[in-house]
């Protein structure tokens, strides 16, 4: 992609300052969704955040099908004689990318802090460290698989790594909500909280 003179490592970066921004924004969005008492419990929250990543998803697909579809490597970016030994990339501009940060930061804000909040929330006294333990194994177990991923996702192949991480996320979107949705109406003994 052409960087117009950003550092790749800039991009990467961007993930954390969409966090960093966008973290007050969903605040808000609770506080707003509180007071009009529309519910929007932690299991409501956690399905967004599956759908927010696969959207995230879907999107990198879409913007890798726009890079090899754009010269002058095509389908082997940086690799073909017309680049010039690597110097000169595919004409993409490289802040197509942002999005796909900005989805990824909504989930993990969604997902992660609202998994944190109700793991602590929902364990016995003397087994919350146990039980945030479990949470970060589960961020761990996550890391596994993309590592497990990982020699797939090379080019020409990565349209359709996104584009299957989209839809393994959209379904476990829908397997989330179907089995916890009744925690969110009070199905564990307790009341649901906004």
């Amino acid at each position: 992609m052409n960087l117009h003179g950003i550092p790749n490592d800039m991009i990467q970066a961007m993930s954390s300052v969409c966090c960093i921004v966008l973290g007050p924004i969903v605040q808000a969005l609770y506080s707003f969704l509180a007071r009009r008492r529309i519910p929007f419990g932690p299991m409501a929250r956690i399905t967004v955040a599956f759908l927010m990543a696969s959207g995230g998803m879907a999107y990198a697909a879409g913007v890798q099908k726009l890079i090899y579809s754009s010269g002058p490597c095509f389908e082997a970016p940086l690799a073909c004689p017309a680049s010039n030994d690597g110097h000169i990339p595919n004409d993409v501009n490289v802040w197509m990318q942002m999005p796909i940060y900005g989805a990824l930061s909504v989930a993990e804000i969604f997902g992660l802090a609202t998994a944190s909040e109700v793991s602590y929330e929902k364990a016995p006294r003397g087994m919350r460290s146990v039980v945030q333990a479990m949470v970060q194994l589960s961020a761990c177990l996550g890391a596994l698989i993309g590592i497990a991923m990982s020699p797939a996702a090379r080019d020409p192949y990565l349209v359709a790594v996104y584009a299957s991480l989209a839809g393994l996320t959209a379904l476990c979107s829908a397997g989330f909500w179907f089995v916890f949705r009744a925690y969110d109406k009070g199905g564990d003994g307790s009341s649901a909280r906004v």
